[in-house]
């Protein structure tokens, strides 16, 4: 008998182990209203770099995608510059460096959020996703 036969031998003998059901709760984080139309925001800010010549398209070029991007961008604009770059920052659009020194980016960000939600909550493209709670 060689080593590999002894060895399975002696795996046979032992009791086989005893799985014990995980206790963890899936808890779906959808995020607030807020905070899924900007992720839809910030999809609808790539596409440009994604788009194909030719009047190719990808999936996610959907016209919900398109008119809630293209209303938030609305919204973003309108915003006080300080706050607008706030907004782009803290999405990842705009990678360069705070350039207020005066400002408080935190204070900038929580003045253009609330801005930006009073606003998504009156939008006919951005509304539905304050209403699905």
């Amino acid at each position: 008998m060689g080593v590999f036969d002894q060895m399975v031998k002696e795996l046979q003998k032992t009791e086989p182990a005893q799985r014990v059901p995980d206790k963890i709760e899936v808890v779906a984080e959808r995020g607030t209203p807020y905070q899924q139309v900007m992720k839809v925001w910030r999809q609808w800010q790539g596409l440009s770099d994604r788009q194909e010549s030719g009047g190719w398209s990808h999936p996610q070029d959907s016209k919900e995608l398109m008119a809630t991007g293209e209303a938030v961008e609305a919204m973003v604009n309108d915003l006080p510059r300080v706050q607008w770059w706030a907004v782009r920052k803290a999405h990842g659009i705009s990678p360069a460096a705070w350039r207020f020194p005066n400002a408080d980016y935190a204070g900038e960000l929580l003045l253009a959020e609330d801005t930006l939600t009073a606003k998504m909550q009156r939008n006919v493209n951005t509304k539905r996703y304050f209403m699905e709670r």
